[in-house]
């Protein structure tokens, strides 16, 4: 081989090798100046680059330290195969060619540089495999490194993520809070509004019993009156006195009886989605209703008695139209069907039979001065 070979050797050593060559480099006594020179270098910058390969070829041309380092026995094989040369092996092969006596230390020497090669060969192919495993290592590492990069900022981007849905969820239960606190107050308001309205409306309604009761003390003196006076014609249908009598024997729980009642009142008030549900159960409140007033509609042709018949709720709700002549009152507001009773019991002097099977309802008609008969007696006033 030739010198240039020997410091390209001598640039391809392991770690381990160089920092053992390094070592035996300092350790010897007197060194050619480029040597000295290159070796004074930190050991850092010699590891690799112009400064090792300038450490290599000075090495590589000085015999005398060539010849040093191969009676160094503490160097590994592969700086020993590195310093071999040219002239070391066809010195070797010449003596053997022709024959001649050759020195037991040259074969020695011979045999002992075959070995360094063959160890030099096979440090080689571990040092490539050494480093095709590094570099295999390398581009798994870095492979990893980009995984875990792209990890890193998808978990970054989820908990961003978490951070604007929990966001968006408390901002939602803020806003879901303030329309609940927003809704019960204003319920609240309706409430107290209602009750306001419902006591308001008590108290019109006790005003109108008192105004009801002095109106009928005055028309009772005012008929006493007129009893005292002379009248002219003949007896009237009804004979006005409230509530009516019926006469000894008739049973009042009976249909006979509830036609007795019919044939002297003025007025029929029913109680309506309480005889409609009644007499026509499981049916819709529309055809319960049309279905009472068809019901009610002899009473009208025979003229005997005024059908009225009241209703909860405002009558804008329903789509009744065609009362078949029947009158057809609907609440509204805070008034509900039995109080619309009482009133018009108590706006007239004439007998009055109310159709209901409500028993409050019932006893209220009755301290107003009206009849009562249950819805189960209507068929039988209806069809007499």
């Amino acid at each position: 081989m030739s010198r240039p070979d020997v410091a390209a050797r001598l640039v391809g050593l392991d770690a381990r090798a160089w920092a053992q060559l390094l070592r035996a480099l300092r350790a010897s006594g007197d060194l050619p100046r480029p040597v000295s020179d290159a070796l004074g270098r930190p050991t850092g910058e010699l590891s690799s680059g112009p400064p090792r390969r300038a450490l290599c070829e000075a090495v590589a041309a000085s015999e005398d330290l060539l010849a040093l380092l191969r009676s160094d026995q503490a160097l590994p094989a592969s700086v020993h195969a590195s310093i071999v040369t040219d002239e070391d092996e066809r010195a070797a092969d010449s003596g053997a060619d022709d024959g001649a006596e050759v020195s037991e230390p040259s074969a020695r020497t011979a045999e002992r540089s075959r070995e360094l090669r063959r160890a030099l060969d096979d440090e080689r192919r571990k040092r490539e495999g050494a480093d095709a495993r590094a570099s295999n290592a390398e581009a798994r590492a870095e492979a990893m490194l980009e995984d875990q990069e792209r990890l890193r900022a998808r978990i970054d981007e989820l908990e961003q993520e978490v951070v604007a849905t929990r966001d968006a969820v408390e901002q939602a239960a803020a806003r879901a809070e303030r329309r609940s606190s927003a809704r019960l107050e204003a319920l609240e308001r309706e409430l107290a509004t209602e009750r306001s309205e419902h006591e308001a409306s008590r108290r019109e309604h006790e005003r109108t019993r008192s105004d009801l009761r002095m109106l009928r003390t005055e028309l009772d003196e005012l008929k006493a009156l007129s009893a005292e006076a002379p009248r002219s014609g003949g007896a009237r249908a009804r004979d006005g006195h409230r509530p009516l009598v019926l006469p000894a024997g008739l049973d009042a729980s009976t249909t006979e009886a509830a036609r007795w009642l019919a044939d002297r009142a003025s007025i029929l008030l029913v109680d309506g989605y309480n005889a409609a549900l009644m007499l026509r159960p499981g049916r819709p409140l529309e055809e319960q209703r049309r279905w009472l007033l068809e019901r009610l509609r002899p009473l009208v042709v025979r003229g005997a008695i005024r059908p009225v018949v009241i209703f909860d709720g405002d009558g804008a709700t329903g789509t009744l139209r065609e009362t078949a002549g029947v009158e057809v009152r609907f609440t509204t507001g805070a008034t509900i069907a039995d109080d619309e009773i009482v009133f018009a019991v108590a706006a007239t002097d004439d007998p009055v039979l109310v159709v209901t099977d409500d028993a409050e309802l019932t006893r209220r008609v009755e301290t107003e001065g009206g009849n009562v008969v249950g819805v189960i007696h209507l068929p039988g006033i209806i069809d007499a």
